[in-house]
């Protein structure tokens, strides 16, 4: 696998020890007390690696109470014209295996969408487009998100990520740029070739380039090399908690570069962390979940009313978990576009039509302008930037969406 965001996840489980209780076991729910939906339910399923690796699933586990939160506020106001969403919610373990046979069962059992928030998407993706159940889901890192008409992803995807990140360098001020990658696999240091040949199509060189590991006592050597290198701008690729050690070190040598992340892992801790805090600038797939508008007011009010306390949690809740309930949102949009009817018989034919008559769409602001050709693959290459200068979060570019044209596949 070439994903670097996978790894970066499964890299912060080399420092990261908070235990989180969780079942294994699938859930399902149609409706809180207060549903009034009457109708047919909408069956949709979920698939979570919510447990199985340590310090890696627990990051998991806000994704999936995002995926509850949203079902639960649509069955509250009604469901979707009266069709309540019948959520079956399955942790693979972070198992192939299980999540190929998760997947099997929701199939099985008549799903009309699968929610993507496993790492093991590559494992079930042939059952999902075999049976034309349509995906979605915040994991849009996976490569079918990219090239499989059958996946819609609420954000940009990853063939334009590591563009991205050199994009958000030069939009900083950035004349060169330095990147540290995890050495804990092999496929962290693809992101090298990409980097390089980004940084000369945007003329911000790649002129550093080195592996650091999660447990290192420290990251000195890397941080004076990058600075008698002449970077600039440094990418670190690596969990938020090891670029927070990474950038303490740097400012310890007299080295404070830009600052540049991939925005889907970024937590709060990063907004008062020494060093990076201070300017901190990350590409985000969708709008940021700090950002003060009335979008994301409604998740904060939903969130904070069935699941207390996760979202403010700033060393576990990342952007990553909020793109869920972005998923969430592009789901019900395209219910409601594929013309379900108060009598009608929820299909995943009838979604796929929906999720395909959608142009440009921003669902209320929480994405960047979304398009699904019908029979096409759906990448998506428009993100957001977002800094945290002097620790305060704040979108640039005046808040709008930046969008590229990909210079290879990623």
């Amino acid at each position: 696998m070439s994903r670097l965001q996978w790894v970066l996840r499964v890299a912060g489980g080399f420092i990261l020890t908070a235990a989180i209780s969780m079942s294994a076991s699938s859930a399902s729910f149609a409706s809180s007390k207060s549903t009034k939906a009457a109708s047919t339910p909408i069956k949709v399923g979920e698939i979570c690696s919510c447990s199985g690796v340590p310090g890696f699933s627990q990051f998991s586990v806000p994704s999936q109470e995002v995926v509850k939160a949203w079902a639960k506020s649509v069955n509250a106001s009604g469901g979707i014209n009266g069709h309540p969403i019948q959520l079956i919610a399955e942790d693979d373990g972070t198992n192939p295996g299980t999540s190929y046979s998760d997947a099997k069962t929701l199939i099985a059992d008549h799903v009309v969408a699968i929610i993507d928030d496993t790492t093991l998407v590559d494992s079930w993706a042939s059952l999902a487009e075999q049976a034309k159940i349509p995906v979605v889901g915040n994991y849009t890192i996976n490569t079918p998100f990219d090239t499989s008409p059958d996946f819609y992803a609420e954000g940009q995807t990853n063939s334009t990520t590591l563009q991205a990140v050199v994009d958000v360098a030069k939009f900083a001020g950035a004349k060169t740029i330095g990147n540290m990658y995890c050495a804990e696999a092999p496929v962290c240091a693809q992101s090298v070739p990409f980097v390089e040949s980004a940084g000369k199509a945007l003329h911000v060189p790649d002129v550093f380039n080195a592996a650091i590991s999660a447990t290192a006592p420290n990251y000195t050597a890397p941080c004076v090399a990058a600075k008698q290198a002449g970077v600039r701008a440094l990418f670190i690729g690596d969990a938020a908690a090891v670029d927070n050690r990474v950038a303490a070190n740097c400012a310890q040598q007299g080295f404070e570069p830009i600052y540049v992340t991939e925005g889907a892992g970024f937590d709060m801790s990063q907004a008062s962390a020494p060093a990076i805090s201070k300017n901190l600038w990350s590409q985000y797939p969708d709008i940021p979940f700090w950002v003060n508008s009335p979008a994301v007011k409604t998740f904060n009010r939903v969130m904070d009313k069935y699941f207390p306390g996760v979202r403010t949690n700033t060393g576990l809740f990342t952007e990553d978990a909020f793109m869920d309930w972005v998923s969430g949102k592009l789901l019900q949009a395209g219910i409601q576009a594929g013309g379900l009817t108060a009598r009608g018989t929820p299909s995943a034919s009838e979604v796929t039509k929906g999720l395909e008559s959608l142009h440009n769409d921003t669902l209320g602001g929480l994405a960047p302008p979304l398009s699904f050709p019908a029979g096409k693959p759906h990448p998506q290459t428009c993100f957001y930037i977002g800094r945290i200068q002097s620790g305060h979060p704040a979108l640039a570019n005046h808040g709008r969406p930046i969008c590229l044209k990909p210079l290879s596949s990623q």
